[in-house]
């Protein structure tokens, strides 16, 4: 490894166009689904936005590594070690792009060999610069050269919290999952899809692609903390810490700190983490968890609800109600709001069991979904606000089986008395 030789290299920009069916591919490879997440995957929803981490497509169509003067490049020894995108705008949704590429640095890891390389990508019509991002390669049996250990180039990665994680969502890959990642990513390593390249690099069998894995799971960090709108992530760091095979099940755990999503994720039937240390920093991050997705503990810094005792209160009543919940057979679900922007999310089960209250998203279909704000809701407990004037003031916004909150407001009435 030649660090200085390689730095000093410098090659001519690279364009790729692509339109929305490229897009729309590339969603379906890091698992994006019809039914969740029609924005990723169809062209004429009203929402339809290219998946940010796209970004690493046309980052495979610069110059190959390969080639570059001063670096020792053997593919059947390549690892990718690490991950950083940061994003300056929204990706547009087709459209010809420009990138420039350089060697940032070549580390001494002593085993190994990590070469920094910087993407910078651009509209090409515009000429605004839409993001940049850092591969990380591990080249195996190259260190020892007498290059530098660490770099201010290099980005860094983030210490995973002792407590449990605030998020965790569980998804399983599919067998093909390597097959298709590869049509849609730009990465044509055989290392996903030929099982005799897989054994020659020391697996068993062909692995999913790291990107693919990264791909999971900032799909679950943006469902989690940004109502699932890409285009409020605005960086990304991961580090592939273990091999994934197609068909395991990612399990992503998340903490929610300042402004970042702390996570990792893991092999579900291994225990193995496979993306380490990794965070996510999201414009505007709410509190509220995927569809589905188990809650642990509470997330430090939270906003402190009015009405968060009032739910407990409604759980703790329920035993007395029973009558109510043979009633409603129905599940509803609150949003709310203050200063116009939703900062929790409470769920009235009364269709299941004995019916119960729990802090997030519905885990299956809500009947009604209800906005209000905080306050409001409070007083709507309390009798101090009437409920028809409250919606026909656009107080409360409903959506669904609107009847059923009639039934529901002796329950919410009894818990506010109780409560007082």
């Amino acid at each position: 490894m030649d660090a200085a030789a390689a730095k000093a290299h410098q090659v001519e920009d690279e364009d790729f166009e692509y339109n929305a069916r490229d897009a729309i591919i590339y969603a379906l490879g890091i698992g994006a689904k019809a039914k969740d997440d029609l924005r990723y995957v169809y062209e004429l929803d009203e929402n339809f936005q290219v998946f940010p981490t796209f970004a690493v497509v046309p980052g495979f169509v610069v110059k190959s590594l390969a080639s570059w003067p001063g670096v020792s490049y053997d593919l059947t020894r390549i690892l990718h070690g690490e991950q950083y995108i940061e994003f300056y705008k929204p990706i547009p949704t087709e459209g010809k792009l420009r990138s420039s590429q350089r060697v940032a640095e070549i580390l001494d890891k002593g085993k190994g060999a990590l070469i920094l390389s910087n993407v910078t990508t651009y509209d090409d019509d515009t000429g605004e610069k839409l993001f940049m991002q850092q591969f990380a390669t591990f080249q195996v049996g190259a260190g020892g050269f007498g290059g530098a250990r660490t770099s201010p180039e290099e980005f860094q990665t983030a210490k995973i919290p002792e407590r449990k994680p605030d998020r965790i969502v569980e998804e399983k890959t599919s067998l093909d999952q390597a097959a298709l990642y590869r049509q849609g990513s730009g990465d044509p390593n055989p290392l996903h899809i030929d099982p005799s390249f897989a054994q020659m690099s020391g697996f068993p069998e062909p692995i999913l692609h790291g990107l693919c894995s990264m791909g999971f799971s900032a799909r679950h960090v943006i469902n989690s903390f940004a109502e699932n709108d890409g285009n409020r992530l605005r960086a990304i760091k991961v580090r592939f810490s273990s091999p994934v095979l197609p068909g395991q099940t990612l399990q992503t755990e998340m903490w929610k700190e300042g402004d970042r999503v702390l996570f990792q994720t893991k092999v579900k039937e291994t225990g193995k983490v496979v993306i380490a240390n990794a965070w996510a920093k999201i414009d505007g991050m709410t509190g509220g968890a995927a569809v589905g997705c188990p809650v642990s503990a509470p997330n430090t810094g939270k906003m402190t609800l009015k009405s968060a005792a009032l739910f407990d209160q409604i759980k703790a009543e329920l035993p007395n109600h029973t009558q109510k919940v043979k009633q409603v057979k129905g599940i509803i679900q609150y949003e709310l709001t203050s200063g116009g922007k939703v900062v929790g999310k409470y769920t009235i089960d009364l269709k299941n069991g004995d019916g119960t209250v729990y802090e997030g998203e519905a885990k299956e279909k809500a009947q009604v979904t209800v906005t209000v704000d905080d306050e409001d809701f409070v007083k709507l407990a309390a009798g101090e606000l009437e409920p028809t004037k409250a919606f026909m003031q656009g107080k409360i916004k409903a959506k669904g089986n609107i009847m059923m909150l009639q039934k529901l407001q002796g329950l919410l009435q009894g818990a506010q008395k109780a409560k007082l």
